[in-house]
């Protein structure tokens, strides 16, 4: 492994920590170091477009209690994953879809407030995602609805003369924790993301 690629698995788990940490949906521990696969013939929890979206740091979600005008808010997720609602305080986010976090909120409000809550949860600004190795200017950039690597690159400037262009890294959160996704310049682009463009070898 060479040292650049070392950095950027690093780099990959540092963005991704929280959930290399902590707790799978499906009960076991997540690992650090993300699962290498294709990203045409990935599915079981790894997530490919915005309607299996899960949710992270730095999105910013309005929640909508019908009948509720003063339980109706706009939150951000925090960096600890989780966002303060209303009368029921911090409730955990991070890796839920909007369906899910909803219901997790109507259940809380259930419990102690309200009678049969009905909750939206919408997703109204993303977290940006990054963009790394051969390309004009790496960096964060805002993400939008659509984006794909393509995209993504003409954001950060274009490709340099040395990039790779016909394969990209591309390191995601899972619902099984973080993936390493190998993807074409047709490949959509999530919230969080981070791309990595190689330097070809000759």
């Amino acid at each position: 492994m060479t040292r650049h690629r070392a950095a950027l698995i690093v780099l990959a788990g540092l963005a991704l920590a929280p959930a290399a940490c902590g707790t799978s949906p499906s009960g076991g521990l997540s690992t650090g170091s993300p699962t290498a696969v294709a990203v045409s013939g990935a599915r079981g929890g790894i997530v490919h477009d915005l309607s299996e979206y899960r949710l992270g740091p730095g999105d910013q979600l309005q929640v909508t209690v019908f009948g509720q005008p003063e339980l109706s808010v706009k939150l951000e997720v925090s960096g600890d994953g989780t966002v303060a609602m209303p009368l029921v305080g911090p409730m955990p986010a991070k890796d839920l879809t909007a369906v899910e976090l909803s219901r997790t909120i109507a259940a809380a409000l259930d419990k102690d407030y309200l009678v049969d809550p009905k909750v939206t949860v919408e997703v109204q600004k993303y977290r940006p995602f990054s963009i790394l190795g051969q390309v004009t200017t790496p960096g964060r950039f805002p993400y939008a609805a659509g984006l794909d690597v393509r995209q993504a690159v003409a954001l950060a400037g274009g490709f340099t003369r040395r990039a790779r262009t016909s394969t990209v890294t591309i390191y995601r959160q899972s619902a099984v924790g973080p993936i390493e996704l190998q993807g074409t310049p047709d490949t959509p682009v999530l919230p969080g993301d981070i791309i990595e463009i190689e330097r070809r070898l000759f």
